[in-house]
């Protein structure tokens, strides 16, 4: 009888295990992300931070901005001039979080990652003048993922 049960519980988590590796396909599939090449040509600066504050949430459109500390600069320092930064010169308001347009876009205060940007549209209003705004999805700090970033510059520069 044990075995009997043990089966039919062995059997129960295969088929969740399934049915969570089917939602995860799902969900990957209704956000497609575009190249790496193409997300890093389109952003006029990339740079590693750590987000330091979450301020500006507009609980209509659920989004918000980030006050993030500068790491490194991959792309564009030159395209950040003074009246962009913030806190002495190393921090820099990012909007665009939560836009359902980008995929992985979410951050909690301390999450250090890889930022694709670009200068926020006059359009947008005075309040955002100072800003940028995230061009695409977020990337994770990882040894592999700044490396294909930084081929991805590098090889901008001598094209």
């Amino acid at each position: 009888m044990g075995c009997q049960r043990t089966l039919a519980a062995g059997r129960t988590a295969l088929l969740l295990a399934g049915l969570l590796v089917a939602l995860w396909h799902r969900c990957a599939a209704s956000c497609p992300e575009r190249d790496l090449e193409d997300r890093e040509e389109e952003a006029n600066i990339v740079l590693t931070g750590t987000v330091d504050e979450i301020i500006n949430m507009d609980p209509v459109h659920n989004t918000y901005s980030c006050k993030v500390r500068v790491w490194r600069y991959l792309k564009g320092k030159t395209n950040v001039n003074r009246e962009i930064l913030l806190d002495g010169g190393n921090k820099l308001m990012i909007g665009g979080f939560g836009n359902p347009g980008i995929c992985d876009n979410q951050v909690a205060t301390g999450d250090t990652r890889i930022f694709f940007l670009n200068p926020a549209p006059e359009a947008m209003g005075p309040e955002h003048k100072n800003e940028l705004m995230l061009n695409s999805s977020l990337m994770r700090i990882t040894l592999r993922n700044l490396e294909d970033v930084e081929h991805c510059v590098e090889e901008l520069k001598y094209t």
